[in-house]
């Protein structure tokens, strides 16, 4: 019965937003408070203690501290300059909007923002030359998402905090670096071949010519060195503490975490006056996606104090053979991502591992990896987050429409495929030997 009113309290949420137009956060919010209250005997405590704080403040101080960037333009002066130093190969365009994305989410712009200023600029040029909008949709997503689990990212910091509650830091790091190689290379692999079915890379007609792009401004030039500050007091640490083990570093790499250096950042962006704080507050953080992010995932969080998470847990662990654990697991992710964000639907399937482990015995990492990958590749359906923010920039109702069947079918292949590579054991093979360790339980 427990299972039921849950799911039927998050379908609901979801069409009454969607019938009203409204942000589906606010509805599911309320929504927890109701059903916690009146089925599941929840005092509003415990209701407020499974809201994901965690996720607040990453995506609260990340799109803060990078939006001072684009706000003064920094991160759409980078990008314009590639594509003006790009355009010559027009031929190979959507590779240059794949690389394009690369540098844009290296520099940390992060899922939320970089898609503001990218998805325009990527649709324009795909109309200019008759190209598939999808290609332009597809360019963005696939490379966002191959690039936003750089250790010195926002996305790295928020999605790797929710694993490290139950794996530890160390264990989560390894995980999310696994994930990040996978996105690389299969996504890569698979933009290009959809490039080529489409024929996207023939040659085109169309006259596309790129402006020089006037030089840095002094604040943006600020901008940018502070952005590769924070990169470098990141990663560097980190990387000689795998190489020359020492006090110094040992300490940068504990205590320098991206919370702590985002918001010095946003201090040092004010006091240099990089950029209007109050017009940052109001246009660069997007209220609206935290608000639906961190609102269903208060609903989605009730799952473990009432039990549906032991519930599912116990299902995958009974009635599925140990040899499909793992796929099976990455699909039930996906399926819960197509119409939810997945940074809603992570921590209540990472807290299923350890008793997946204990009664399959699969390697953790395995199904970690398995969990993170069927969540960020089922995004990119229109319903989820990911596949709205992708198609931002195409202003033309009828390509919008057009795009949503095709849209959901990718999601589904990105899902599907890896799932059979998973039971092809290739995350089996790469996490062999890896050790591993589960934070104890209190």
């Amino acid at each position: 019965m427990n299972v039921l009113v849950f799911v039927v309290a998050i379908v609901l949420a979801i069409v009454i937003g969607k019938v009203l137009k409204t942000n589906i956060g606010v509805i599911a919010l309320a929504m927890a408070f109701l059903v916690g209250a009146v089925f599941f005997k929840l005092g509003s405590r415990d209701v407020m203690g499974v809201f994901p704080t965690n996720i607040f403040f990453y995506m609260l101080i990340g799109t803060f501290f990078y939006g001072f960037g684009m706000h003064n333009g920094t991160f759409q002066k980078v990008a314009q300059n590639i594509l003006y130093k790009a355009g010559g190969a027009s031929r190979f365009m959507p590779l240059i909007f794949w690389f394009v994305t690369a540098v844009v989410m290296a520099l940390g712009a992060g899922s939320n923002a970089a898609p503001v200023f990218l998805s325009p600029i990527f649709f324009g040029i795909a109309t200019e030359m008759g190209m598939n909008p999808l290609v332009a949709a597809l360019g963005y997503y696939t490379a966002g998402t191959a690039f936003n689990l750089l250790p010195w990212t926002s996305d790295f910091a928020s999605k790797t905090s929710i694993n490290i509650k139950v794996f530890g830091e160390v264990t989560a790091r390894k995980i999310s670096y696994g994930a990040m190689i996978y996105d690389m290379v299969f996504l890569l692999i698979f933009y290009i071949i959809f490039c080529i079915i489409t024929g996207a890379f023939k040659k085109t007609n169309a006259n596309i010519v790129f402006e020089k792009p006037e030089p840095m401004t002094p604040v943006q030039k600020k901008t940018f060195t502070i952005i590769i500050a924070l990169a470098v007091l990141l990663v560097v640490p980190m990387v000689i503490q795998q190489f020359a083990k020492n006090p110094v570093t040992a300490w940068m790499s504990k205590n320098l975490d991206f919370l702590l250096l985002g918001s010095v950042g946003i201090v040092v962006n004010h006091l240099l006056k990089i950029g209007d704080i109050q017009e940052v507050i109001k246009k660069s953080i997007p209220w609206g996606a935290i608000l639906m992010v961190c609102g269903t995932g208060t609903l989605v969080g009730l799952a473990s104090k009432i039990g549906i998470a032991d519930t599912i847990g116990a299902w995958l662990g009974s009635k599925v053979p140990a040899s499909i654990v793992a796929p099976v697991f990455l699909l039930v992710c996906g399926a819960l991502s197509l119409v939810v964000s997945g940074a809603v639907v992570q921590p209540l399937m990472v807290a299923l591992i350890p008793g997946l482990y204990q009664s399959t015995g699969v390697n953790p990492m395995v199904l970690a990896i398995c969990m993170m990958v069927g969540l960020q590749y089922a995004g990119f359906s229109p319903f989820s987050m990911g596949g709205t923010l992708s198609i931002i920039g195409c202003t033309d109702e009828e390509k919008r429409k057009k795009m949503v069947g095709p849209m959901v079918i990718i999601a589904v292949l990105f899902v599907v495929i890896t799932a059979v590579l998973a039971w092809l054991g290739l995350f089996d093979a790469v996490f062999k030997n890896v050790p591993w360790e589960f934070v104890p339980t209190k």
